[in-house]
């Protein structure tokens, strides 16, 4: 009986080796983003890592993820950070649909293509326009 115990015991952590090794594959760019961030941020002892305080407040404010990397891409950097009139339209696309970060900038860049008169592939709409292709 005692055997059969700790082989239950065994398999149960094997189980759950598989399971949390899984787990880490399978998010392994996301983890491998939340790390550098963490990172990022011990090393500037919690403070805005290496950021003026628009780009900051932007980090703060969740304008960010790995495909829109502020704490790499903009270190020292002496811009004001992210237009604000584009910011607060990306935020209330997100409240509004519910959606990420990169999905509602995809969203807003949708919608000033079509304001523009573009096709969502970047081509222009207007029957006047001339393109060439090479």
């Amino acid at each position: 009986m005692a055997i059969e115990f700790l082989h239950l015991k065994l398999l149960f952590w094997v189980m759950l080796s598989i399971i949390i090794l899984y787990l880490i594959v399978s998010r392994r760019d996301r983890l491998s983003y939340k790390f550098h961030e963490i990172n990022t941020r011990v090393r500037s002892l919690g403070g805005p890592a290496d950021l003026n305080n628009g780009f900051a407040d932007d980090l703060e404010s969740g304008l960010h993820s790995s495909n829109f990397d502020i704490i790499t891409h903009n270190r020292d950097d002496p811009r004001a950070g992210l237009d604000d009139e584009s910011k607060k339209l990306i935020r209330d696309i997100m409240v509004s649909e519910n959606v990420s970060f990169d999905k509602a900038r995809l969203i807003f860049t949708e919608r000033k293509f079509d304001d523009n008169d573009i096709a969502s592939d970047g081509r222009p709409l207007d029957p006047k326009a001339v393109t060439f292709s090479s």
